[in-house]
């Protein structure tokens, strides 16, 4: 035979094992990918877990609940005693106050346990292995980032499981940050001690805490869901709105306006569902039914529609709030944070609404929470830094930790929170530091800031703009109300303040500071006078007020202006003036942007003496908005705060 035959025959019988190879190859994939019963697709497939697994799970969650009864009470926050010194910014010396800070404790007198030894929801006994998860029903335990809708999770048990199967998610199931949480996500209960085998979770969105009638409630919620009815604890995600800013960095008035339109569809379409469906949740489902469909009104007398986005909405949404509303206002906490409010100074509207809502008397408080629309959380954004900030530590951490740990105790105490993941609860905060405080654990809540800054995580639908006012006299917070006429008010726009404070005040000064313009009174800080009588005339004589930024977006001036009706010019970027879901400020306002510093003069030239005269008059009939009394008044600024969380609230619900 010759040579050549043999290496043909090889090459013959390689072809002949590589088609055996390819057909193998193709017939698994067959097996894959077709309708074959679960039996022949499993010899296959490690993704593919048979669905009776998850009835087992069932029946031992079910089985370990009812060991879950001894869970151990846990105790309002608290921080070391000291003694802190509130200074009164309003500038007057001898109106100065001293307060004491006591250490905190729990006002019931139940708390037997610091709250970050919170209870746990566990088994009396490890269960011998956990197991496997249906990868389209419910979540591994993983951080809950990659968590997708409406997924639920097993709940770990207080000791680690013999054994751990590992579960995979398109073969991994990496451990993630909390940025990327969806809408309706739910992440799994932490356990007491992290099983060996268990990927370690991430502390910030899953909280440590549950009661056994909260474990019952969530199970009997989850029913519905495949291949799980495990119930969560509490979960805050970190969770950041679709808010896309303008290439510029600055967002303009008309664009805001746009993103609050945007907000309130995809907040319709994404927004959490509660656990459990309650009386107060359908009576707001019918309130924004009504207000959606309010009829056409434009001529209250009291309401003068051009100073409104939709004065017929607003009608209709502030009668029902009168109508229905109802607050529960937690009780838990001590002072001087908590209860205490300052009604003097720059702080003044965080304070001025906490009293008025903790009043007797206050027609929209109920002490039956299960009747509640909005649960209030009563802390003072300003004492929380008097008391526990530790100077030039340039920290926030043990501010934000104490407020993290009075969410974990009435969490744990009352049902409410872990209901809606805290989206039915409000706080009214006007220190320069609250939106970094409560951006991560009030994440679903709805605030109501001082500090109303789209750079600092302001989501337009759920938060609102809180007016920052500076009272001087508390028994007193109308003196000296109202300004000259329009005709009476020769300057055309003043300013003064602390040249240093910040980076626009220089700007504005070098461009007309120092009598470069006679038109234009653009001062640092003036010589302090009894009464302030100085500010106070060229307030009330001046046709256009400059509310230039200072560190932070917020001024007081916005509303002082309001309040000596002069036109207010806001030389601010990204901030968001007050009560922006309802009021209409256009049409009573200027906005300057920043990089305009220049052509300030040229700008306001431009408007016409009638242009002028028509905002000069809207000032003074939304000046009613902007107004405390010491006995709350129609229309007035409580109204209008609560109305402006009331209506966030409203157009948030979905069940």
């Amino acid at each position: 035979m010759r040579p050549e035959f043999p290496g043909l025959w090889k090459v013959v019988e390689s072809r002949r094992l590589l088609w055996l190879v390819g057909l193998t190859f193709a017939l698994i994939v067959t097996f894959q990918y077709i309708e074959l019963p679960n039996t022949i697709s499993s010899l296959f497939s490690s993704t593919k877990f048979p669905s009776s697994r998850n009835s087992t799970s069932l029946t031992r969650d079910s089985q370990h609940q009812s060991h879950s009864s001894n869970l151990s009470p846990a105790m309002p926050p608290s921080f070391p005693q000291k003694n802190a010194t509130l200074v009164d910014d309003s500038g007057g010396g001898d109106g100065d106050e001293e307060v004491e800070v006591d250490k905190i404790f729990d006002t019931s007198g139940n708390a037997t346990a610091p709250a970050n030894a919170t209870s746990h929801v566990a088994s009396a006994e490890p269960p011998a292995a956990l197991p496997l998860v249906k990868v389209e029903a419910t979540a591994p335990t993983v951080s809950p980032s990659h968590v997708k809708e409406n997924a639920t999770a097993p709940v770990a048990s207080a000791n680690p499981p013999a054994a751990l199967p590992l579960v995979k998610v398109n073969a991994t199931a990496p451990t993630v940050s909390p940025s990327e949480v969806k809408e309706n996500a739910t992440a799994p209960a932490a356990s007491a001690e992290p099983p060996a085998a268990l990927p370690a979770l991430n502390r910030s969105p899953v909280k440590e805490n549950a009661t056994t009638s909260q474990v019952e409630e969530d199970k009997k919620s989850t029913k519905t869901d495949a291949g799980s009815v495990s119930p969560v604890v509490r979960f805050v995600p970190d969770v950041k709105e679709n808010s896309k800013m303008p290439d510029s960095g600055v967002m303009s008035i008309s664009e805001m306006s746009k993103q609050l339109r945007r907000n309130r569809i995809s907040h319709n379409r994404l927004a959490k569902k509660p656990k459990w469906v309650t009386k107060p949740d359908l009576e707001l489902l019918q309130a924004k039914h009504e207000i959606e469909n309010a009829p056409i009104d434009e001529k209250d007398p009291l309401l003068y529609a051009p100073l409104y986005r939709n004065v017929s909405i607003f009608k209709r949404s502030y009668e029902l709030m009168e109508k229905m509303l109802k607050v529960y206002v937690y009780k838990e906490g001590d002072k001087p944070i908590m209860h205490s409010p300052i009604l003097r100074g720059i702080y003044a509207s965080e304070g001025w609404f906490m009293k008025l809502i903790e009043s007797n008397n206050n027609k929209f408080v109920t002490k039956d929470a299960s009747k509640a629309h909005l649960f209030y959380l009563p802390f003072s954004s300003r004492m929380l830094e008097v008391t526990l900030y530790v100077q030039d530590s340039h920290s926030h951490r043990n501010l934000i930790q104490y407020l993290k740990d009075y969410i974990d105790f009435i969490s744990v105490k009352y049902p409410f929170w872990n209901r809606t993941s805290g989206a039915d609860h409000f706080l009214a905060a006007c220190h320069d530091w609250a939106p970094s405080e409560t951006r991560k654990h009030f994440a679903k809540s709805i605030r109501a800031l001082c500090n109303s800054d789209v750079k600092e995580g302001f989501v337009f639908g759920k938060d609102t703009s809180l007016p920052e006012t500076f009272v001087r006299d508390p028994k007193k917070p109308l003196s000296n109300i109202g300004g000259k006429s329009a005709s009476q008010r020769p300057t055309l726009a003043f300013f003064a303040g602390k040249p240093d404070h910040g980076y626009l005040r220089p700007i504005l000064l070098s461009y007309w500071g120092n009598d470069k313009d006679p038109d234009l009174k653009i001062f640092g800080k003036l010589p302090r006078t009894k009464g302030n009588k100085n500010y106070l005339q060229f307030m009330k004589t001046s046709k256009y007020c400059i509310c230039a930024k200072g560190f932070e977006v917020n001024s007081p001036r916005v509303v002082e202006a309001i309040f000596y009706d002069c036109v207010p010019v806001i030389i601010s970027d990204n901030f968001v003036p007050p009560f922006f879901e309802v009021l209409n400020w256009e049409s009573f306002a200027l906005f300057v942007a920043e990089r305009d510093i220049p052509n300030l003069k040229k700008i306001l030239m431009s408007v016409s003496e009638r242009r002028y005269r028509q905002m000069q008059m809207r000032v003074k009939r939304v000046q009613k908005h902007f107004l405390w009394h010491v006995k709350p008044e129609k229309y007035d600024m409580f109204h209008m705060i609560l109305h402006s969380v009331w209506f966030n609230r409203v157009f948030q619900i979905s069940v």
